[in-house]
């Protein structure tokens, strides 16, 4: 189900030196990155260059790993009818048999553009990843259905993933027996974490959140953070701010607070640049990870440096 071709395992092999863990424990190599975003100015790239022009550089990194996230930032549809929105974002149909192409095997929908296109275009959207493989959370036909979160086995290894939105939409009704994403606040972390933990072996969770441009850390960002990781959380990833944000460790579990950007047009807002994340992943959670970063050059993340850990590239790793 999660099939990786042999020149990503190498890329994988280079970039990290192999699994690290005891050969007692077989791991589980995880990808995560940030933003996707393939509409608007990256359309019109893709449309000139081909859909597969933005990966070009990042495919077999992404291709690297047991199984690849990242936070869709447009909504794949056909569907022209939208909210009233400047930056409304939509991707072409045919994005979801590329993204699949690529690597991906999960996709974080609850963001601030996921319902640009109403419910009838988030709907789409999912079908459309579903269709071709790739896992959605963060969204559901109904709320219950979003609040489950998604459980993938890679060799007996139950990975739960979920995902929350930290931007409440002022022109969308919410329905809760109706197409929805999942809000970030305190409560719904206490009443949806502590069922998936129980689900899964190693429980990562996605937060888009944080001030666009922004690499500092707000308080109530730490504690959200902090308490996914006291709720049974092991790897907490963000997204929105589109620059590299600061990594920490908290109680064992490994936060990267800002993802940045993995594909992002030039209105990008601070930056234009991202981690690749690698993550090895055994029963005991996060047993050790690697950085690549990438910046966005016309539409195409590029990579600037290799191998790093957080403290390698600046950031923190100090618990906190």
């Amino acid at each position: 189900m999660l099939r990786r071709v042999a020149l990503g395992i190498a890329v994988l092999s280079l970039l990290t030196g192999g699994c690290r863990s005891p050969r007692s424990e077989r791991c589980v190599t995880l990808v995560c990155v940030g933003d996707v975003m393939l509409g608007r100015g990256i359309a019109d790239i893709c449309a000139r260059q081909g859909n597969y022009y933005p990966f070009e550089h990042v495919a077999a990194l992404l291709q690297a790993g047991d199984v690849t996230f990242g936070n869709l930032e447009a909504v794949i549809t056909d569907r022209e009818t939208r909210f009233p929105r400047i930056n409304a974002l939509r991707a072409e149909p045919q994005m979801a048999a590329v993204l699949k192409q690529v690597g991906f095997d999960v996709m974080g929908l609850a963001n601030n553009h996921a319902i640009d296109y109403q419910r009838a275009g988030l709907r789409q959207c999912m079908e459309l990843l579903q269709a071709k493989g790739i896992t959605p959370v963060g969204a559901g036909s109904t709320l219950a259905e979003a609040r489950q979160g998604a459980v993938v086995t890679v060799r007996g290894l139950r990975i739960g993933f979920i995902a929350y939105s930290h931007f409440p939409y002022t022109t969308f009704v919410h329905d809760p027996k109706r197409e929805s994403i999942l809000l970030l606040d305190e409560e719904t972390l206490r009443e949806t974490l502590p069922a998936l933990a129980k689900r899964c072996d190693v429980l990562v969770v996605s937060f888009h959140w944080g001030k666009e441009g922004s690499r500092e850390v707000s308080e109530p960002e730490r504690h959200l953070a902090h308490l996914a990781v006291e709720l049974g959380t092991d790897l907490v990833v963000g997204h929105h701010a589109h620059v590299c944000g600061d990594i920490n460790t908290y109680r064992g579990a490994l936060i990267a607070y800002c993802l940045g950007n993995l594909v992002f047009d030039e209105q990008s807002y601070g930056g234009n640049e991202g981690y690749v994340l690698t993550c090895e992943l055994t029963r005991n959670g996060v047993a050790d990870h690697w950085l690549t970063r990438v910046e966005v050059v016309e539409g195409q993340p590029r990579i600037r440096s290799r191998n790093g850990t957080a403290a390698e590239t600046g950031q923190g790793m100090a618990g906190s």
